[in-house]
């Protein structure tokens, strides 16, 4: 026989006495294995409702729109209270930022700028619903950006903006609280903020970003917000690239085209920011991680308990077959054999405790996703890891047992009762 035989023999040998431990003793056997369990269930349950929540961000994220950049007054990290007088004086983000954009930048698909009055009630005969600051001004690029669908009728054009139209498309929050169906807004007129409007469309119902509303704006053609609201010249301003594959060239022009229209020196730093849907994914990413690894730690406290419990309850069982180990000594086995076989004891005994926590802490966490409405998904290298936890517990608290046992004297042994 050659010496992988025998080692493999060996590790049947082993897995077999401890699937037999297990049998005969099943109240110390789910003792020892209770702890490795729980503590891999909850390395396994955090891990996947953590992964459910970020599969569920970033699709979110994605919703806004295809290859997006935002572009604001302020870069990403600014420090708000050490601002310089230059800093401050940074003018606000305009529409003459959105023509220069449409105009020099051939690699952006759209431009979407959009003006915002705020504290606004919409009315349709004896229904109402207020939007504190969603009645917004845009072009018809706008659904080109957000790439969101209409569910009813169209959204606005270009006829609608030379005209400076009395029309507008809304929400399906909107529709839902001023109509019995969505589909019969389409052509009634509506009161908003004290003026009439007729409803063109109204748009898909997308899910709520972080508990943020999508599904309760009002859009108006930009020209008719600068008749009813002249005053307005804050913007806010969305750019989507013609595609992902060039989307940091579109980004590069569209910089370029922001220098020269907000008059940036070539020594200065930009006075604007650009936000894109990669930061907001890896701020998030950034987040979830820690959070992850925070939670796994608290959760792998359930393993420090169970090799405790393990190194016991294996001590006991040394005691107990002192005889048999003495038998297997005067029948030839080595100090080695003796110790490979209560190692892998125990790790069988805790691989059994990691398995059933893995189907549970998975179960735990398809139940608690369903609620959330997020993504389930079981990451195959959580499952990997929760394993090799629970067996690497085994070995660890396994080894002072299975040093002992290794070294029972023979004759002492078999005179033990």
């Amino acid at each position: 026989m050659s010496r992988f035989q025998r080692s493999w023999a060996e590790v049947r040998e082993g897995m077999a006495l401890a699937i037999y431990a297990v049998r005969s003793n099943k109240f110390r056997s789910f003792m020892t294995i209770l702890g490795v369990m729980i503590g891999v269930g909850a390395v396994i349950l955090v891990n996947t409702i953590m992964d459910g929540f970020t599969q569920y961000t970033e699709s979110s994220i994605d919703k806004i729109g295809s290859n997006v950049m935002y572009i604001t007054k302020w870069a990403p990290g600014t420090d708000f209270d050490n601002l310089t007088e230059h800093e401050r004086r940074r003018p606000n983000i305009r529409m003459v930022e959105a023509d220069a954009i449409r105009e020099m930048c051939p690699l952006v698909k759209a431009v979407a700028p959009a003006k915002r009055a705020f504290d606004n009630i919409a009315k349709y005969k004896d229904r109402k619903i207020r939007n504190p600051d969603d009645f917004r001004g845009v072009w018809p690029e706008q659904a080109i950006v957000t790439d969101r669908e209409i569910e009813y009728g169209r959204f606005i054009d270009q006829n609608d903006m030379r005209r400076a139209a009395m029309v507008t498309v809304i929400g399906p929050e909107v529709a839902d609280a001023l109509f019995d169906f969505r589909a019969d807004a389409i052509g009634k007129e509506i009161r908003i903020n004290g003026w009439r409007f007729t409803v063109i469309g109204v748009q898909e119902h997308i899910e709520d970003f972080f508990g943020i509303s999508e599904n309760d704006y009002i859009f108006i053609p930009m020209t008719t917000f600068d008749k009813l609201y002249p005053k307005t010249e804050r913007v806010r301003l969305m750019v989507s690239a013609v595609s992902r594959a060039e989307f940091a060239d579109a980004m590069d022009q569209v910089i370029n085209a922001l220098r020269r229209v907000r008059q940036v020196r070539p020594e200065e730093d930009n006075n604007f920011g650009i936000l894109t849907q990669d930061r907001f994914k890896d701020e998030v990413g950034s987040i979830t991680s820690k959070v992850q690894l925070g939670a796994t730690a608290v959760a792998s406290v359930g393993l420090m308990v169970g090799v405790i419990g393990v190194m016991n309850i294996m001590l006991v069982a040394v005691t107990q077959r002192t005889r048999e180990i003495g038998v297997r000594k005067a029948v030839g086995a080595r100090r080695k054999n003796i110790l490979f076989q209560f190692l892998v004891e125990a790790a069988t005994l805790t691989g059994i405790g990691g398995i059933v926590g893995i189907i549970f802490g998975a179960l735990g966490g398809l139940a608690i996703t369903s609620v959330l409405e997020w993504k389930y998904f079981l990451s195959p290298l959580w499952m990997i890891i929760g394993l090799s936890l629970s067996v690497g517990t085994g070995m660890i608290a396994g080894l002072y047992p299975a040093w002992r046992a290794a070294r029972v004297d023979p004759i002492i042994a078999l005179r033990y009762e």
